[in-house]
């Protein structure tokens, strides 16, 4: 079976960076690459802006920066894919490195600063409840 590595994107600098190390990993052991991204809840509005109403769901906003994220990588590693995941961060991640029998999570280490954040923090509990490897990546 094929080696596969999961990676959780949000949007923000520091999570692409994460993914970008992630997608070097992919490179440089032949694995796949999953990107991830985690949304609580579904949630959708109506916006009204000059050319119309448009409907905005965080499920697809949240499917749409994984995706984008893949995109941008399918250039670093030859087999990528992408999923927008219902559940908090750490759970999500955790849920979908099981469902795929992924080899390895990458997370960034955003979260680790404090000694409040490493509490409750997405890379903490991954760390500690993973049933693959963790690497964390400093985004700093």
């Amino acid at each position: 079976m094929a080696e596969l590595i999961i990676v959780g994107v949000d949007g923000n600098e520091r999570a692409e960076r994460a993914a970008e190390r992630a997608a070097q990993l992919a490179n440089a052991t032949g694995a796949a690459l999953h990107v991830v991204c985690a949304y609580v809840r579904d949630q959708s509005a109506q916006i009204t802006v000059a050319d119309g109403t448009h409907s905005v769901s965080v499920a697809e906003e949240s499917a749409d920066i994984a995706a984008r994220v893949a995109t941008r990588l399918a250039d670093v590693v030859a087999t990528v894919t992408s999923a927008a995941v219902q559940g908090r961060p750490a759970e999500a991640l955790l849920e979908e490195a099981e469902r795929l029998d992924a080899s390895l999570i990458v997370v960034g280490n955003k979260r680790l600063q404090s000694i409040a954040r490493v509490l409750g923090s997405v890379p903490a509990a991954v760390a500690h409840h993973a049933n693959c490897d963790v690497y964390i990546v400093n985004t700093a």
